[in-house]
């Protein structure tokens, strides 16, 4: 086969154009560290690397509602914390108050502070997180309990406030003020029970003093059985969290396998394709330079 002048220049220029190229696309991975930046550098790759990022936009929008829900539960259960505690003074002062030996003056500044009691449960009640009342259903710009009257506000919101936290998961964060105030049914609420437990101190009515211990206890009850509700969210929510997180560890780790670039191996390449280029141009300026000028003498 007769090889030209020409055509051995054509090849050279083919191959130099064709490693110029190679230099780049390395170049352009030791500088992104990414091996794929267009689908058209891995199709497949590029697929399940998109796939990848679906996912983790996913994951990242369940924690974001998971931290969240978690916020407003964590800050329900301390406020259900002072409640109880409330509750549990009341008592205290209850059976204080229910000694027949106190002279009915001590009783008067027992009854006071019962008074009192219902002042400090309003202002728990009124709890809120970044703005929003924690106990006033789905209207959380509205205080649920009046600091004034020291009662709930009418009507009593009773939405629940619901989050998807996975896929099909949903459940609701919030306690209403009409679970907070009472466990309901015949018991009076906790602002009539105080109101009715100081007249009786007020007035040495002991059987009223029993019964208010016997309501006081109710509502013990139900605070806790709501504190216990809320623990019981808090800890799955967690266990969601952990398990989001792990997915989002393992996710990360598939997305550098797919498209992250062996920074050793590129670095490499790229010098020996740098080594390549400059032999070539030294093969290439001896093969192209001499011509039939050079021979005629």
């Amino acid at each position: 086969m007769r090889i030209s002048s020409h055509q051995m220049a054509l090849n050279f220029l083919s191959d130099l154009e064709r490693n110029n190229t190679l230099i780049a696309k390395v170049s352009r991975e030791v500088s992104t560290g990414k091996q794929i930046l267009s689908p058209s550098d891995d199709p497949a790759g590029a697929t399940i690397a998109m796939g990848l990022r679906r996912e983790q936009a996913a994951t990242e929008a369940w924690r974001g509602t998971i931290n969240d829900s978690l916020a407003w539960l964590n800050t329900t259960d301390d406020a259900l914390g002072q409640a109880l505690g409330i509750v549990q003074r009341a008592r205290e002062l209850a059976t204080q108050g229910g000694n027949g030996t106190l002279s009915s003056d001590a009783r008067g500044l027992i009854a006071n502070e019962v008074r009192g009691l219902a002042a400090q449960f309003v202002e728990v009640g009124n709890s809120s997180l970044a703005g929003r009342f924690i106990f006033s259903g789905t209207a959380t710009e509205t205080q649920p309990f009046d600091p004034v009257a020291e009662v709930a506000n009418l009507p009593i919101n009773t939405g629940l406030i619901n989050r998807e936290v996975s896929q099909g998961n949903v459940i609701s964060v919030n306690i209403t003020a009409d679970r907070l105030q009472g466990p309901g049914g015949p018991t009076p609420d906790v602002f009539t029970l105080f109101s009715s437990l100081a007249t009786a101190l007020d007035t040495g009515d002991f059987d009223g003093i029993e019964t208010a211990l016997d309501d006081l206890q109710l509502h013990q009850d139900n605070i806790t059985d709501l504190r216990g509700e809320g623990a019981s969210k808090i800890n799955a929510l967690e266990a969601s969290l952990t398990r989001f997180n792990a997915r989002d560890i393992a996710t990360t780790q598939q997305l550098s396998l797919t498209e992250d670039v062996d920074m050793a191996e590129a670095i490499t390449e790229l010098k020996m394709r740098e080594a390549v280029l400059r032999a070539s141009m030294a093969v290439g300026a001896r093969v192209i330079q001499p011509s039939l000028v050079d021979f005629i003498s």
